[in-house]
């Protein structure tokens, strides 16, 4: 794929490529299971995939490429989540008879009843998808795999990198702005952070008032150091819209962050509301981290231990910071604040 496409761009492409694949395999069963002969089942199956790929081709685009945050079609994501599921059911559904009935069919037409079928079976697959697709979004596509794969039925133990990114400044900022457009800061902070996120590698575990959790397994985040990459691409990101935070809002974010690694247990939590989740003393030191930089006057700190993994780099700059005594915790904790290499 070609290199000029972002990483989150990448991730989505490779979604839709994944969904037309699963689609062209259940538009061809169902060909077949609808055949009346051996001799149709070819013609059937060849009918279910183009059928198929057009359907979920089309309401994947519009899924995953224009019902975006960051996409010129954001605005319907703001009318009431009624009149947009009315409104995706009814071009959705469109969309299924459009193409179930129309001239892209291979093989001998369909009767009246099996049509009907067929079109009531498109369409309960496309709401099948659509609720899928609402449902990785709102708790992160990783959480989702893992959660409808059990993968964190039984807790485990991981060691883990945690990265709190907080942004500076965010108090004075909703003082100034009002609760409205402070949320609008913010969320237009965690959607400029996103892409640098993604093309890192990393999980965002949780967003929590004006702090942004990401995590990575210990495997995942040590090629290129990219936990520590992440913070300034993070940065790099937010100076690039800097004029347009300025204009908007009146204030230019900035991000101040700490890192740290150890081991966490992480598993399955709730009833009416599944959830995973990570516990242990690496996500409270971690945490302590970021608030001691306003202390030691620094924006960046990271832990000997995460330092420790990731080896050294070659555009930044450490300060050995020496040990670091935090709130809560008895035991004091070396660390380093990072820069960039001038």
């Amino acid at each position: 794929m070609s290199s000029q496409f972002t990483a989150l761009q990448r991730t989505r492409f490779r979604l839709y490529l994944r969904i037309l694949a699963v689609s062209a395999v259940i538009g061809a069963a169902y060909g077949v299971m609808i055949a009346k002969d051996e001799v149709s089942r070819l013609a059937g199956s060849l009918s279910g995939v183009v059928n198929a790929v057009l359907i979920a081709g089309s309401i994947a685009a519009i899924e995953i490429f224009l019902l975006r945050e960051d996409s010129s079609m954001n605005r319907l994501l703001r009318v009431p989540f009624v009149v947009l599921v009315a409104a995706k059911t009814l071009v959705y559904s469109a969309i299924v008879v459009a193409v179930v009935t129309g001239p892209a069919r291979l093989g001998r037409p369909l009767d009246a009843y099996t049509e009907m079928v067929t079109v009531g079976f498109s369409i309960a697959i496309t709401a099948i998808f659509v609720i899928t697709l609402q449902a990785a979004s709102l708790i992160g596509r990783r959480t989702f795999r893992d959660l409808v794969l059990g993968r964190y039925r039984e807790p485990r133990a991981e060691r883990r990198f945690f990265l709190f990114v907080d942004v500076v400044g965010s108090t004075a900022i909703a003082e100034r702005l009002g609760a409205l457009d402070a949320h609008r800061f913010l969320a237009a902070v965690f959607s400029a952070t996103a892409e640098p996120i993604a093309a890192c590698r990393g999980e965002i575990y949780q967003y929590v008032g004006d702090e942004i959790v990401v995590t990575w397994t210990e495997i995942e985040g040590k090629p290129e150091a990219r936990p520590l990459r992440c913070y300034f691409d993070m940065k790099a990101a937010l100076a690039a819209r800097a004029a347009e935070f300025r204009a908007r809002y009146g204030a230019e974010p900035d991000l101040r962050a700490a890192l740290h690694l150890g081991e966490v247990i992480v598993g399955e939590v709730g009833e009416q509301r599944r959830a995973i989740v990570f516990h242990g003393d690496v996500m409270n030191t971690a945490s302590r981290l970021e608030h001691a930089t306003r202390d030691l006057g620094v924006r960046f700190i990271a832990s000997a231990d995460a330092l420790h993994v990731l080896g050294p780099t070659q555009n930044m700059v450490l300060t050995d910071l020496g040990a670091v005594a935090l709130r809560g915790r008895q035991e004091p904790i070396r660390a380093s604040g990072i820069a960039l290499r001038n």
